[in-house]
């Protein structure tokens, strides 16, 4: 056997990883291919027929890709009732569902490239800033443009039916732009639901709540409802807590741009915050008096009580003293002394 062939058999067979944490799993898929491993591999996706796209079948790259190579990248969380995953992928095709009950309803959103879906419905093309809710208990013929972007994301049939008066509205692919309102809501959703994924791994009750709120937007957005998303209080709030945190610094953060940025209405912001006896900006004052509480023992007297207040953006030095006294029960300035000093603050 010669050096190259020995190479390309172990580029094979590297091409695939998969790591768990807790009893869920957070998985890295990567394969990288050579027009010569794609022409002698007899089964290049024999992977996949047990994992996180175990729905694919007859998965092939087309003749005229091949001698470009390959390459696809995916990496995500699956649980028992839930997988999101980010996808990159070079052109492929093949078959989406085998026509089994127990297949997921998936979810391709598209940021780049292009698929297309074809069943005996017709057609349907998915290009950048557009997704597609799709049943995959009947089968599809897919195709996955070159260098194509996705956010990829399966739940049981059963979860979604559950929230459906009909299952009529799963008859043909459901294609949606990606800016709309309840579309960010459910991105912002999916955000959360990675964030808390050593919360997820420790408790099936908590993936099947997270599966549960998937389901119930798609729901809503398939039948037409999905301007209702009152009923996701605690999933409102949870995603606007997520926003708040990544990003406190911005000096205009503000109710009105959460709930843009959630995809739910103002209204529907602070009615979700009202039923946990809090409200928006309480929280977003906390959050940067404990950002500018951990600065301050951080950097010591290096910058000033007046730059941390501008920093995290109080109104003047003044204000921030006075709300940092009432958290704290001193002043920075003395707060930070006894801290200094080995005192407990």
């Amino acid at each position: 056997m010669s050096e190259a062939e020995m190479s390309d058999q172990k580029a094979m067979r590297v091409r695939d990883s998969l790591s768990s944490s807790g009893e869920g799993a957070g998985f890295r898929t990567t394969m990288n291919l050579t027009a010569s491993q794609i022409q002698h591999e007899k089964n290049i996706f024999r992977e996949w027929e047990d994992g996180p796209f175990a729905h694919l079948t007859k998965v092939s790259i087309p003749h005229l890709a091949a001698g470009n190579g390959f390459r696809f990248a995916a990496s995500g969380q699956s649980f028992d009732e839930l997988m999101s995953a980010k996808v990159y992928c070079d052109s492929l095709t093949g078959i989406s569902g085998k026509q089994d009950e127990q297949d997921p309803i998936v979810v391709d959103f598209v940021s780049s490239g292009w698929l297309e879906f074809t069943g005996k419905k017709g057609t349907s093309r998915v290009e950048p800033g557009r997704l597609c809710i799709r049943d995959t208990s009947v089968p599809w013929e897919f195709s996955c443009g070159p260098e194509a972007r996705l956010r990829v994301v399966t739940i049981p049939r059963k979860s979604l039916l559950a929230h459906l008066r009909s299952g009529r509205a799963l008859n043909r692919p459901f294609v949606a732009d990606v800016g709309t309102p309840e579309v960010q809501f459910l991105l912002n959703i999916l955000e959360v639901i990675q964030q808390s994924g050593q919360d997820l791994d420790r408790s099936t009750t908590a993936q099947g709540m997270a599966a549960d709120a998937c389901a119930a937007i798609l729901a809503r957005m398939l039948s037409g409802r999905a301007d209702d998303m009152a009923a996701f209080s605690n999933v409102t709030v949870e995603a606007a807590k997520s926003f708040i945190e990544k990003n406190i610094i911005i000096a205009d953060l503000s109710p009105s741009m959460i709930a843009q940025t959630l995809g739910v209405s103002l209204r529907t912001l602070h009615r979700s915050f009202a039923e946990t006896d809090d409200s928006v900006m309480a929280l977003v004052r906390r959050r940067r008096l404990q950002g500018a509480h951990d600065e301050l023992l951080r950097t010591g007297s290096a910058i000033s009580v007046s730059e941390i207040a501008a920093r995290w953006h109080f109104s003047d030095a003044s204000h921030f003293i006075r709300q940092f006294k009432s958290s704290y029960g001193a002043s920075p300035a003395a707060y930070l002394r006894r801290f200094q000093q080995g005192e407990r603050p």
